[in-house]
């Protein structure tokens, strides 16, 4: 026996020597490559012969080099002689492999005009079976390798070789993790759990399995091992358990001796269904906010606004891939760099929509997603996505900036501890790894644009600091302040205090910048440190009078661009969707320090345009950029915009209505209810909210407090809004100042405050990027054409000075979300032409292309 084990020991040796000392058949010399897609260039009968040249090592393409194609594709060709010697190769592990290094983004791989796989994340790296058969032994072969760059540059970081394939190659693993369905559940009375493993040999092949099944404490219930034989193709592995908890967490452990090679496989099942106790802050800021967001759970919105809403909760929130979600936390790597952001995303959506709805099934939801990222977390507290050769690189940081919101969001709502744990556990591992000390590592070197994606953590560890109470949170948010000034940093401070100018601060990326601009507002409210709040209000004025898209929205290419230089075609890849919602960040949080309306005002104009336009309310969809001139490209695919909108549309009953100085305020004039309590907390006040704006001017207000009280009630009046009136049970009162009518008296149950207003339309000039054009704007709705809506052509119109205009009836579609929809007059070679014009947040639905900016006579 001892002398058939040192035989096995002596074969294994070898072969990991043979692993270590491969024939490596190298593909160097010149690739052909060309720009833009085309399905016959795969095929080895393609004539390539124009297009151009690139040294094997030198497949390396920046943004501006690639910028010449409408195309984000780029396609790479090789034909070789691959010689029958290296079937000595392929005998050592019975498989070749392709292998071609990281490839940034997206790859599609082809031998001979099949393709043999797909990889769609930057950080790994590509390794794909040549199939034997397909192989044309001592003959011309052709290697095509199809690349999605997303205009960002693109490359190949190795050379391409050819040799004998590893068993991550040859072997895949999975399991019957099927997310969000009722297998996701935890069968107590016959659960059997099942381990797909794929060989794709044509041989038999001996291993062992253990599957070792988990609570949510990570303490072990049983162990189960099998000797197994994986045959060629699908192998499927049964484990029987049944088990009292509801939720449960399997790894599986796989071996091949033949190989050498072990590796795991997770899955998780099931959630407990926690009794929420809304937990709040351990320390307050230091500095007083003036304005108090509504409470969401004692507000409802209805109208044209809640439907908005309620379509980002019934078919976004709801119908979010669960599964993808997880994946990357549950088994290493990620499907992609960023895929690590979107669960954190939709937690914090997900909660704060909980709480203004108190939907049952959303809370199934967001119980399943919290506990299983809790319990996908490595003991040393790293919660990302990535290998350990690839951790805090790319966008790892990033990830867990957004793990820490949504884990802080679900602890706020339900005071779940574990959640609050797994989020001190991964700053303590940040704060334990970034630093000026011996060992650690500089934040900027571990994010993307000049260091702003790893900076931008600053947001959640402000919110950390304060739940937990734990100073070093703190000097943490302080080091990486310090760490903008470092070589190579982005100099956020520095630059915005010296000439206020955000497309001149690090690389202009709108996002990033965007993030680290709201940890800064947060980490002065929570130190009083003006230092902090400077550059924010150099940053807001420079946006809002230079770079704001009349929708609500920044941003080209994802960059702040030049003074007034606002391009709005689907080309131009404007307004992405993560910067109008963190731009809504910003605004909400500046609005609660100061209390002033220009923040409400960029709240608004956000709200009823840019954010809500960028989700079809029919499908839940959303647009990555929203242009204003073009189709609105809807996808349903998770991408970090798609995970964004819904934060920003989850925010508005934060601001909606609330409390200025103490004081009900009414701010936005939509139908529904709003609940708080006056007179120091001792009262308690409902208020109904009756009205069918923002169609017309006419709002009732039923005030109905438990008692007669006294206290202050403010009604905004709107900087788009003529005739302003209001009146208590039919008295009029006196405007107290420009902006608010401020009512105090004794209220009793049953008083109604009116309020009047009209909505001319005004007609905005286009600037610079669109002289002797116009677009329409009639209370805070930009107002556009609707390609599927009209049969008269924009090309071929213009808007005279004195244009006509009114309601249209029956124009719309059956079904069409929304009821607005207005006639214009323009002229035609001279002669009267009508179109219709409906808001900007609710064109392109129907996949219409939308006109914002029309020519003017």
């Amino acid at each position: 026996m001892k002398i058939f084990k040192n035989v096995i020991l002596v074969f294994l040796i070898s072969l990991q020597f043979q692993f270590i000392n491969a024939q490596i058949f190298s593909l160097n010399g010149e690739w052909k490559f060309a720009q833009g897609d085309n399905k016959e260039n795969s095929s080895p009968a393609f004539n390539d012969a124009n297009w151009k040249t690139v040294d094997a090592g030198a497949m390396h393409w920046d943004k501006k080099s690639l910028s010449g194609s409408a195309s984000y594709y780029l396609w790479l060709r090789k034909k070789i002689v691959i010689p029958s010697s290296l079937k000595n190769e392929l005998n050592k592990t019975d498989a070749l492999a392709l292998y071609l290094g990281k490839i940034q983004e997206e790859d599609d791989a082809y031998l001979n005009g099949k393709r043999i796989g797909t990889t769609t994340s930057r950080d790994l790296k590509r390794a794909y079976l040549l199939p034997e058969n397909e192989i044309l032994w001592d003959k011309e072969n052709t290697i095509a390798i199809r690349i999605l760059h997303r205009g960002f540059g693109s490359g190949v970081s190795e050379e391409p070789s050819i040799h004998s394939a590893s068993p991550d190659v040859i072997f895949s693993i999975s399991t019957d993790q099927k997310g969000a369905t009722p297998k996701q559940q935890v069968n107590n009375k016959a659960a059997v759990y099942k381990c797909i493993i794929q060989n794709k040999l044509n041989k038999k092949i001996a291993a062992n399995i253990t599957a070792n099944f988990y609570d949510d404490s990570k303490h072990i219930l049983k162990s189960i091992q099998n000797k197994i034989t994986l045959k060629p193709g699908e192998n499927i592995f049964s484990f029987p358990y049944q088990t009292a908890n509801s939720f449960l967490k399997i790894e599986y452990d796989i071996s091949i001796p033949w190989y050498n090679y072990t590796v795991k496989r997770n899955a998780e099942y099931g959630y407990s269904n926690i009794v929420y106790k809304a937990t709040q802050p351990l320390i307050a800021n230091k500095v007083k906010e003036y304005f108090t967001p509504a409470s969401l759970q004692n507000q409802t919105i209805q109208g044209w606004l809640g439907e908005k809403m309620k379509a980002n909760k019934d078919e976004r929130l709801y119908k979010v891939d669960e599964a993808a979600l997880l994946a990357g936390y549950i088994n290493k790597p990620g499907a992609h760099p960023w895929i690590g952001e979107h669960v954190g995303k939709f937690l914090e959506a997900a909660c704060n929509t909980y709480l203004n709805t108190y939907d049952a099934k959303l809370k199934i939801q967001i119980d399943r997603t919290a506990q299983q990222l809790i319990a996908s977390q490595l003991e040393d507290g790293y919660l990302g996505t990535y290998k350990p050769e690839s951790h805090w690189t790319s966008w790892d940081v990033w990830s867990h900036k957004y793990n820490i919101i949504g884990l802080l969001s679900y602890y706020q709502l339900s005071g779940y501890k574990p959640a609050l744990v797994a989020a001190e556990k991964a700053g303590n591992l940040l704060c334990s790894t970034f630093g000026n000390g011996a060992g650690q590592l500089n934040i900027i070197t571990a994010g993307l644009h000049v260091g702003m994606a790893a900076t931008s953590v600053l947001d959640p560890m402000v919110d950390l600091y304060r739940f937990s109470g734990d100073k070093k949170y703190l000097d943490f948010c302080y080091y990486i302040v310090s760490s903008f000034d470092n070589n190579n940093g982005p100099r956020i401070i520095s630059t915005l205090d010296s000439i206020g100018r955000v497309d001149k601060t690090a690389n202009a990326k709108a996002y990033e910048m965007l993030s680290n601009l709201v940890g800064l507002i947060k980490l002065y409210k929570a130190t009083n440190d003006q230092q902090f709040l400077t550059p924010v209000l150099n940053a807001w004025k420079d946006i809002t009078n230079n770079r704001l898209y009349i929708t609500g929205t920044t941003s080209s290419f994802e960059h702040f661009q030049d003074d007034h230089l606002l391009p709005a075609s689907a080309k131009d890849n404007m307004g992405e969707g993560c910067v109008t919602t963190t731009w809504l960040q910003l605004n909400y949080n500046l609005l609660s320090l100061f209390g002033k309306m220009e923040y409400l005002d960029e709240l608004e104009r956000s709200v009823y345009n840019h954010l809500t336009g960028a989700e079809n309310p029919q499908t839940g969809c959303v647009s990555y950029y929203t242009p204003l001139m073009g189709v609105k490209p809807y996808r349903c695919n998770i991408t970090c915009c798609m995970s964004s909108v819904p934060r920003g549309i989850a925010m508005v009953p934060l601001f909606a209505n609330g409390k200025m100085n103490g004081s009900p305020s009414f701010l936005f004039y939509q139908p529904g209810i709003y609940k708080t309590n006056v007179s120091n907390h001792k009262t308690a006040v409902e208020f109904i909210t009756k009205t069918t704006f923002p169609e017309e001017g006419n709002v009732t207000i039923d005030v109905q407090p438990a008692n007669k009280v006294a206290f202050e009630v403010m009604l905004r009046k709107p900087y788009w809004a003529d005739d302003f009136t209001v009146s208590v049970n039919g008295i009029p009162q006196k405007q107290t100042s420009k902006e608010f009518v401020a009512i105090s008296r004794t209220w009793s149950k049953g008083d109604k405050v009116n309020v009047h207003f009209t909505m001319p339309v005004k007609l905005l000039e286009g600037g610079i990027s669109y002289p002797g054009s116009v677009a329409f704007q009639r209370g805070p709705q930009i107002l556009v054409y609707d390609k599927n809506l009209n049969t008269v052509s924009p090309d071929k119109t213009s808007i005279a000075a004195g244009y006509k205009w009114q309601i249209a009836s029956n124009v719309l579609p059956d079904t069409w979300v929304g009821s607005q929809a207005y006639k214009v007059q323009t002229t035609e070679d001279g002669k009267p032409k009508n179109i219709i014009l409906v808001p900007y947040a609710d064109a392109g639905q129907t996949g219409g292309e939308v006109v914002t900016w029309l020519k003017k006579n």
